[in-house]
């Protein structure tokens, strides 16, 4: 298979970040230089309305908290993009309890966790908070879920003119499902990605190809690594930490930071004009 090389003029217009020990981009990015990581993140989806976010999941809460930042940052209406949501699991605990709720008489499930349970729930709550008739996706693909979807994500970008927001998620898993899924904290992460020109503060410009080659995992900051090493969303995180130290060399493999799409292919993404 010839590589697959694109030349695009998009650029990283926004990035929004909420994990165990960052609650935002510049949370984030202070404790990636000092090495130091408080435990006390916050969470506050305030796009939510009140009565849908007491129903809502964390899940949702994480997804549509980061998106709104990565908006936020490019002064874009959260309505103008087009969405890519990304998650290997959804969301496990709803899973969890639905799995142990049908093996035992009444087998009575509720109708809104069951409406929560769908892997595109949180594109649907955010098409109504954020008023949006865009496209949106829904993508997974067991660990290699995030870089499927930031690939799906910036080929959308390079070939529709509107914005395209990628979200990157994987909650905590709990129960039997730890096995599939040994992620032991939730984590969610945006990009907001745009054609050259469309924001007037772009965090960097980047480009991608597909090659058919295996690559090894990019390395987390090594004080994440233990925390979210085993979340499959987090698998981004090099990528902001390149944004982060505006280094394009950060976890370099092959001239640029690269992902596996498969046991066969990578997607090399190459960053610029920091």
């Amino acid at each position: 298979m010839p590589d697959l090389k694109i030349a695009t003029d998009l650029e990283i217009a926004g990035i929004g970040l909420w994990g165990p020990y960052f609650s935002d981009w510049g949370s984030f990015v202070v404790s990636l230089k000092t090495g130091d990581w408080p435990d006390d993140a916050m969470l506050q989806p305030d796009l939510i309305p009140p009565r849908e976010r007491r129903r809502a999941p964390l899940s949702v809460k994480l997804a549509v908290e980061t998106m709104s930042q990565a908006c936020e940052m490019a002064h874009l209406d959260p309505g103008q993009a087009a969405v890519v949501f990304s998650s290997a699991m959804g969301d496990i605990e709803i899973t969890d309890y639905m799995c142990k709720t049908l093996v035992a008489p009444p087998r009575l499930i509720s109708p809104t966790k069951f409406h929560n349970s769908v892997h595109n729930a949180t594109t649907g709550y955010w098409s109504i908070v954020s008023q949006t008739h865009a496209a949106t996706n829904a993508v997974s693909a067991y660990q290699y879920t995030a870089p499927a979807a930031l690939l799906e994500t910036l080929i959308q970008a390079a070939e529709e003119p509107a914005p395209v927001l990628l979200v990157a998620q994987e909650m905590a898993a709990v129960g039997p499902l730890y096995a599939a899924c040994p992620s032991t904290q939730p984590f969610s992460m945006a990009l907001l990605i745009t054609r050259k020109g469309h924001c007037a503060k772009p965090l960097a410009s980047i480009g991608f190809e597909v090659q058919p080659s295996a690559v090894n995992w990019p390395l987390l900051p090594a004080a994440l690594d233990e925390q979210l090493g085993s979340n499959f969303g987090a698998k981004l995180l090099p990528l902001a930490a390149a944004l982060a130290a505006k280094d394009a060399t950060y976890a370099r493999s092959g001239g640029g930071i690269c992902f596996p799409l498969n046991a066969d292919l990578s997607l090399n993404i190459k960053l610029s004009d920091f």
